[in-house]
């Protein structure tokens, strides 16, 4: 029979070590994000049984599941259909904010794996309460020996979690109003009091509101305003006679508040900044606050994914979205909608940003359902993401109101994506924000004595980590190579944490740099990456790849859709190899290397014309031709 342990991931190594000595022939598991909690296991557990690697499995698993879990969030769309479920991150699926499909993933492999080992024994030490009464649940089913380790402590940290998340919620919508305060006085000083008429307005029909991201380094060195999103987008419209302004609400201003009058104020002294604190009130604050945690308990009495009884994670994930700041920062969104059209406002054309995040989810609700703009558009400035379910909706959604009338793509490529998952309406309009890629690629000829390998992720802690560490291990004692890491902007990591997983401290060949990606591409030989786009805009500069599978998350890696290009590893021996391999290419298999790169760059990245520009504000089939 086979034997289960099953551990929660903070609770006594030293109990759990001596269990397993009671017995031989056993392998373990770390299913979690949490790179510094499965080091330490790692080094308690190493005399009694080796760990093993997920990385293959998972991602097997994501591929396996997708279209399941998509079709299945999509039958609970159509039963919970209301703004408390299109507010909740189970709706949304986004997997850097829900570890729900990152769960059900590791559920999957788990019970793969021990069922086709019956020979071994397996500790599987997790993070999650729901993820280990879901293993547990179909361990007993199947008739399993399994053992809860510390089931009073893990449900005492289970609770003592839920209560944190009350705690940071209620932070975090102090931050939001703080957030909104700050907005409205900048707006309101800028704009005039709420009192003051539209009349700096145009006719509202040839009026395109946009809106985009307000960033620190939203400025040039001229003293312009720079929109690193849509670029010139917004000064070609004006020069076909629209009268374009921006909008902003809290949830995508991240810039300083000594930053931030500066940056509205070169908006407004153009004529371009809309008084977005006109239309919400302090009533719509309130309702963003405290509706949520009313209206977002979504799904309810449903239990089971497939086979599997996945309630106990469903739970977490209720709990986790209720008391999300986002749920009520995309209230706004919904709130400001209806406000201008109750308004009577009726835009020609609204712009946004596309990912398919809830506050776009709940802004296209608001402007559909009051009729604020002939068309609304989304603008997928970013490369799609391999199994990054939110840019896949199924019937239900896409006929909700909770997408864009048109997605309007960077490149070719995406377009094809897109149509394949059902989007009605899809046109090309060129890579805006990437205006400065060369347009003929050649092969990097930087390689010099020590060749400089920058490592890159995104924003989220846990992946950055863990591709530090395979790094570290497959590079650390090897000074003939300069490694360069290049951290995301929005993500702050403490240096004790870097010291961790480089085991005490940062080797002297590694090197952390602050310049941008664009300024530092042009100085590396090779680049490793996990679920970023960055990935592109090195090869449209000649600069070979590789990326990290990981474990602590579910690979994104937009290169999958380019299988003939994806060069993809997940230890470290095969990371030295594969870095050897590439670094040694002859001439010969550079040019041919660069032939493919070249074709594949021109469909991710389409040069902004006229006709691209057209295609944000021309009247459109639905059929995206």
């Amino acid at each position: 029979m086979r034997r289960l342990l099953v551990s929660w991931s903070g609770c006594h190594r030293g109990d759990v070590f001596q269990m397993m000595k009671r017995h031989t022939g056993w392998s373990w598991i770390y299913a979690g994000k949490d790179v510094r909690l499965r080091l330490e296991w790692e080094h308690s557990l190493r005399e009694v049984a080796l760990r093993e690697e997920m990385g293959e499995r998972l991602q097997q698993a994501a591929d396996d599941l997708s279209d399941e879990f998509n079709d299945w969030i999509d039958v609970l769309g159509r039963r919970y259909n209301s703004l408390g479920w299109w507010l909740g991150q189970i709706a949304e699926k986004n997997p850097f904010v829900s570890p729900l499909f990152f769960h059900i993933c590791y559920l999957k492999s788990i019970i793969d794996i021990v069922e086709h080992t019956p020979e071994r024994n397996w500790l599987v030490v997790v993070e999650s309460r729901g993820l280990r009464r879901a293993l547990l649940s179909f361990a007993q089913e199947s008739g399993w020996d399994a053992v809860e380790i510390s089931q009073w402590s893990t449900d005492i940290s289970a609770a003592w979690h839920a209560l944190k998340a009350i705690y940071y919620g209620l932070l975090s919508r102090m931050a939001l109003a703080k957030g909104w305060f700050s907005l409205r006085w900048s707006l309101r000083k800028l704009c005039g009091d709420e009192g003051v008429t539209t009349s700096a307005l145009q006719d509202q029909q040839g009026t395109i509101l946009i809106h985009s991201w307000l960033r620190d380094d939203s400025v040039s060195d001229e003293g312009e305003f720079v929109d690193h999103f849509f670029g010139v987008l917004p000064e070609k419209l004006r020069e076909r006679g629209y009268d374009v302004r921006y909008f902003f609400l809290p949830d995508t201003v991240i810039a300083r508040q000594s930053a931030l009058n500066e940056l509205l104020g070169l908006l407004a002294d153009k004529g371009n900044l809309f008084p977005s604190h006109r239309y919400l009130k302090w009533v719509d604050l309130l309702a963003a606050i405290f509706l949520p945690v009313v209206i977002c308990w979504l799904p309810r009495r449903v239990s089971r994914f497939g086979d599997w009884d996945i309630g106990h994670l469903l739970s977490e994930e209720r709990w986790s979205q209720v008391w999300s700041s986002r749920t009520s920062a995309s209230y706004l969104y919904y709130a400001f909608a209806k406000r201008l059209g109750r308004a009577g406002k009726s835009f020609y054309r609204v712009l946004g940003t596309f990912e398919n995040h809830i506050w776009e989810k709940a802004l296209n609700l608001g402007l559909h359902h009051y009729v604020v703009a002939d068309q609304v558009v989304g603008f997928q400035h970013t490369s799609l993401n391999w199994n990054s379910n939110n840019w896949s909706p199924r019937s239900f959604e896409l006929q909700s109101g909770v997408l864009p009338d048109r997605v309007v793509c960077t490149g070719s490529v995406w377009v094809d994506q897109l149509r394949r998952q059902g989007y009605p309406s899809v046109i090309l309009g060129g890579a805006l924000r990437f205006g400065a890629l060369p347009s003929a690629l050649q092969e990097s000829d930087h390689i010099a004595e020590a060749p400089v390998i920058m490592v890159t992720s995104n924003a989220g802690e846990h992946l950055t980590l863990e591709v530090l560490r395979q790094v570290y291990l497959a590079f650390g004692q090897d000074s003939s190579k300069e490694i360069w890491i290049k951290i995301h902007p929005h993500l702050e990591l403490r240096t004790e944490v870097y010291e961790f997983v480089f085991d005490g401290e940062v080797p002297a060949h590694f090197h952390f740099v602050d310049e941008p990606i664009a300024a530092l591409l042009s100085r590396v030989d090779l680049l490793i990456y996990s679920s970023t786009s960055v990935c592109f805009e090195a090869l449209a500069r000649g600069i070979p790849v590789i990326s990290i599978v990981p474990e602590t998350f579910i690979d994104l890696d937009d290169l999958r859709f380019f299988p003939h290009l994806l060069c993809a590893i997940s230890s470290p021996e095969s990371l030295r190899n594969k870095v050897s391999s590439l670094l040694t290419r002859t001439d010969q298999q550079k040019a041919l290397w660069l032939e493919e790169v070249q074709q594949a760059v021109g469909t991710v990245f389409t040069p902004v014309t006229a006709a691209t520009i057209e295609a944000f504000v021309k009247y459109h089939s639905s059929h995206g031709n």
